[in-house]
C-alpha cells in the first residue's frame, strides 16, 4: 500500500504542472522537497520532475539553511 500524503496529486505532479505554468517564473521559481525518502529512485525521480533540491527528514538545520541561502539571493 503506497501512502500517498497529498490528496489529490503528489508533490512531484505538483511540481510538473508549476513547471508547465504559461509563466515567465515557471521555471524558475525554486521547488524544494522535504521528505522522508531518500532512496535513490525518488531522488532521481525529483530532479526529473522540475524539483531542485531534495533535502532529507530529518532535516539537517545547516543544509535546510545552505540551500535556502543559494536560491535567496
Amino acid at each position: 500500500m503506497k501512502l500517498n500524503m497529498m490528496p489529490y496529486m503528489d508533490g512531484f505532479e505538483a511540481t510538473r504542472r508549476i513547471r508547465a505554468m504559461d509563466r515567465a517564473d515557471a521555471s524558475k521559481v525554486p521547488i524544494l522537497a522535504m521528505t522522508a525518502s531518500v532512496l535513490s529512485d525518488d531522488i532521481k525521480k525529483a530532479k526529473k520532475a522540475g524539483i531542485n533540491e531534495h533535502i532529507s527528514k530529518p532535516i539537517d538545520i545547516k543544509r535546510l539553511l545552505s540551500v535556502l541561502a543559494e536560491y535567496i539571493k
